[in-house]
């Protein structure tokens, strides 16, 4: 808050695939810390909610906070992570989708769960074009917790096409049926540049060593878990790769993108603190927590 990104390094992060938010762009213009402050705001609140869908889905073996935390001190990784845009929309719906998606092993009535889902991924591409790509994922999602059926396929296909015909409808009927060229915003950007290369360098290493201990750790926890949970664990890391092939697309490497990689991330970051050895898990804290602080303030 004391220091927002500007905003070149923000990389258009008002812009959605239809519809534009140029709103956004004049109030961080105007008062940065305060967009900032609001950001986080939300980011506290949508933590919550995290903490409970992984809690709620058996992730952990007990009730903690531990999801919320990873999530909060990773997004404090990148201050462009902190600051809300149309991928951080995106992203929180993405979460929801994948949300109801871990509950299809418990659902009595799964075509509409499925319908529901392809809205949910749709009205997210809508917000943030690369997100189309999560189109792939849930179908591979369903096809990993359900049984193939055709019905809750095709439900959730019709899903992902209602808001985009809606979405047209309105466009058609608001008469800018011939100038869809110019309002389409696909946010496919190369990276073209990088953060100072020294924050880099420690966030790659950083990320990618407690990213192989989360899995390790949950991979040594596995043959403890039921199969529904084992399941979900694969899910999660499908959720990961799609969300970091999206983090490519942004002109400043790591960008805004990556907000999507949080959650997966986060899931996976908060087994490194359930380390049966209490001092691992206390020097993990303090790693990260210390990492945060080089990045933020020193380097």
């Amino acid at each position: 808050m004391l220091h927002p990104p500007g905003l070149n390094e923000l990389d258009n992060f008002q812009h959605g695939m239809l519809f534009s938010f140029p709103q956004l762009a004049s109030l961080y213009n105007a008062h940065p810390s305060f967009y900032v402050f609001l950001s986080v705001c939300l980011l506290l609140c949508f933590s919550i909610y995290f903490n409970v869908v992984v809690t709620r889905e058996k992730f952990l073996q007990g009730k903690s906070y531990l999801p919320a935390l990873s999530f909060l001190i990773l997004s404090s990784f990148a201050p462009v992570l902190n600051v809300f845009s149309t991928a951080t929309i995106a992203s929180l719906i993405l979460f929801i989708a994948f949300s109801k998606t871990m509950q299809l092993y418990q659902t009595t009535n799964p075509r509409k769960v499925c319908f529901d889902i392809g809205i949910l991924v749709a009205v997210a591409a809508l917000f943030y074009f690369p997100s189309i790509l999560f189109v792939f994922l849930f179908l591979a999602l369903l096809l990993l917790l359900r049984p193939f059926s055709l019905e809750e396929n095709m439900a959730y296909f019709l899903g992902v096409l209602t808001p985009v015909y809606l979405s047209l409808a309105l466009i058609y009927l608001s008469g800018h049926w011939y100038d869809l060229h110019t309002i389409v915003f696909l946010n496919l950007t190369p990276p073209i540049k990088t953060m100072a290369l020294i924050p880099l360098v420690m966030l790659t290493v950083v990320s990618t060593s407690m990213l192989v201990y989360g899995l390790y750790l949950v991979n040594q926890a596995g043959i403890k878990n039921a199969i529904s949970v084992r399941k979900k664990w694969n899910g999660v890391v499908l959720y990961l790769f799609f969300a970091s092939v999206i983090g490519i697309f942004s002109n400043v490497f790591p960008g805004v993108p990556w907000i999507l990689t949080m959650a997966p991330i986060s899931i996976i970051l908060s087994q490194t603190f359930l380390n049966y050895k209490e001092k691992y898990n206390t020097f993990t804290f303090y790693f990260l927590i210390t990492v945060v602080i080089l990045v933020q303030w020193v380097l």
